[in-house]
């Protein structure tokens, strides 16, 4: 008895950590704009009924060069948010409405977690509204945006199409450069804690987890 309630504790250890590690990423294809929830690395792809219903609220909306952004109607699917586009455009998504967090026992603190996505293409792209964005600059090189201003030593995952994966930081001006040897959709992926201490929904918190992901074609 002893032995399975010590496996359950394990096991629930081991997937609220892995939720920690979830983010969420664009990706189009088929005319479709598709937004997910897991780890694109691993293959995990979160489902309705289960942790993808913790985006509860997403928004999403189009990232043009220039112009006004306009909202985007979202649709839940089997396994992830279908994003109503007519075309392969620039678009961005957040989900900033998730409970507060008591992520200490990872050395994390007690959260607000949010979670913002972008999809882009091999050329430059222009800074978005997200709080936390990541810009493309071209040349497999990128900027570091939180709330507009360049965020220096931050910490940068590259994801390739084959699950290889880079670790960079960012420099005092927020840039750092990635490499991409294969052909495919490439998810670049920052998260930064914000100390600010705050309050959502009655529940306080001391600091804002920013998750924030960039999806490229090469």
């Amino acid at each position: 008895m002893k032995f399975i309630k010590l496996m359950g504790l394990i096991f629930g250890l081991l997937s609220s950590l892995t939720t920690q590690a979830h983010y969420l990423w664009l990706e189009q294809a088929d005319g479709k704009t598709k937004l997910y929830f897991g780890e694109y690395e691993g293959n995990l792809r979160e489902i309705t009924g289960g942790r993808l219903d913790m985006i509860a609220s997403p928004q999403a909306m189009t990232n043009p060069e220039s112009g006004k952004s306009n909202s985007l109607e979202i649709t839940r699917m089997d396994n992830y948010l279908n994003i109503a586009t007519t075309k392969a455009q620039p678009v961005v998504a957040q989900e900033l409405t998730m409970k507060v967090k008591d992520l200490t026992k990872y050395n994390i603190g007690i959260v607000k977690p949010m979670y913002y996505a972008k999809i882009g293409n091999a050329k430059a792209d222009g800074i978005s509204a997200l709080d936390l964005d990541i810009q493309l600059l071209g040349d497999n090189k990128v900027r570091v945006y939180l709330y507009g201003k360049p965020l220096a030593k931050a910490k940068l995952k590259v994801y390739a199409p084959n699950q290889w994966m880079q670790e960079l930081n960012t420099n005092e001006i927020g840039e750092t450069a990635f490499v991409t040897p294969w052909t495919g959709l490439y998810v670049l992926n920052v998260v930064t804690v914000e100390s600010v201490k705050g309050e959502f929904k009655g529940e306080k918190y001391d600091g804002i987890r920013h998750v924030g992901t960039l999806t490229i074609i090469k």
